[in-house]
């Protein structure tokens, strides 16, 4: 998430608000551009408008037809039929109708940490026996199926699963052989695995491991906006594995219920961009060619940080040695070195921070400096 900087209140200035289901969304939208060098975003730049055309006409009337034609857009870019996509608003959206239709009270839903705040808060709110599954930078932040299995275990209802693949906040990919494993221990409690895939988009072709494809019983999630840099036309969609088919009706429902229908002119805009999705993922392969190197030996060769660096995208997560308190480390790089990372603790994971790599080269290099130098310079006042 990447938010415009505005002027937060004075309590966001020294810790996350208790008590809250999002924390993280009302940070991303007062502290986290805060600073004049921001690596705290995990999409891309907004997406020049020219790209898409010119504005469509305005349309009064029923947005059910044009909706269909989304969903037959992304059936067709994923080789399914229209019957096993549901368009939602945004990826935010999915999560939301996946929650509402399968982890309700009497549901057990594993869902992993470090995670983006959803993933646990949603299970909870809706009723369902959350139990979170510890993912490890000691193990390159992969999922053992076998702990899917143990925390699955037994108990009332259905058991569920519930992760995003490429994982925020660390960028790990599960392969395709693991996400069918963790299906199967899904499938041993009569559940699915709903797993978020809009990092996905980073990856080409060849590498990405969509979870629909992996298992009958998995859904996918995914949307246009990390990649492409349209999060503002709220454009993502569900597609259904081919053992939950069935519960499309169930799914839209859901989708009724929260929105009923999304503005006509943002689908016009979404049909636009899925028919040019190579030109709108260019800005990504520039960022590849001139900014990801130099951030991932930033990663691998900084005293003091341990990260995984992803093969793809513009994510990673960093442990910072001798910084338990990244909330505040993230507030001493904005004020003293005007420099932007988002605090380990709305992750779940107090002492590591989230990098993200999505500025221009000439901008980037000079905000690995400024945060290469105010991590030293935290660690020498605390020393």
């Amino acid at each position: 998430m990447h938010a415009s900087p505005t002027s937060a209140p004075a309590a966001w200035a020294e810790a996350p608000a208790s008590g809250l289901g999002f924390p993280y969304m009302i940070w991303a939208r007062t502290r986290s551009g805060a600073a004049r060098f921001p690596l705290t975003q995990s999409g891309m730049p907004p997406a020049d408008p020219a790209l898409l055309g010119p504005a469509p006409a305005l349309e009064i009337g029923h947005a059910a037809p044009v909706l269909a034609e989304v969903e037959a857009a992304i059936a067709r870019r994923f080789g399914v039929p229209a019957s096993r996509v549901v368009a939602t608003i945004g990826a935010s959206g999915g999560l939301q109708a996946c929650a509402w239709t399968w982890f309700g009270p009497g549901s057990r839903v594993v869902a992993d940490a470090p995670s983006y705040e959803p993933f646990h808060a949603l299970p909870k709110r809706l009723g369902a026996d959350l139990r979170v599954l510890e993912r490890r930078l000691d193990d390159d932040w992969q999922i053992d199926p076998t702990d899917v299995r143990r925390l699955l275990g037994s108990g009332p209802g259905r058991g569920h699963v519930f992760l995003a693949n490429v994982h925020n906040p660390t960028g790990a990919q599960l392969g395709k052989e693991r996400i069918a494993a963790i299906a199967r221990e899904a499938e041993r409690a009569s559940g699915i695995l709903v797993s978020c895939d809009i990092y996905a988009e980073y990856e080409p072709d060849a590498a990405r491991v969509d979870a629909f494809r992996c298992a009958p019983n998995t859904v996918s999630i995914g949307s246009l906006t990390k990649a492409y840099g349209l999060g503002s036309l709220r454009i993502g969609w569900v597609v259904l594995g081919e053992g939950v088919a069935a519960d499309v009706h169930a799914l839209r429902d859901a989708t009724y219920l929260a929105w009923v229908d999304a503005p006509i002119a943002s689908l016009r805009l979404g049909l636009r961009a899925l028919e040019r999705l190579p030109q709108l993922l260019e800005p990504y392969r520039e960022i590849v060619r001139t900014t990801r190197p130099a951030w991932a030996r930033w990663l691998a060769n900084t005293d003091g940080v341990r990260a995984l660096v992803p093969e793809h995208g513009i994510i990673a997560f960093a442990r910072i040695e001798g910084a338990d308190d990244t909330f505040a480390l993230a507030e001493f790089l904005v004020r003293e070195h005007e420099v932007g990372v988002v605090p380990g603790e709305f992750f779940g994971a107090p002492g590591h921070v989230r990098v993200g790599c999505g500025l221009p080269a000439p901008q980037m290099e000079e905000a690995l400096a400024r945060l290469g130098a105010g991590i030293a310079a935290w660690r020498a006042r605390r020393a």
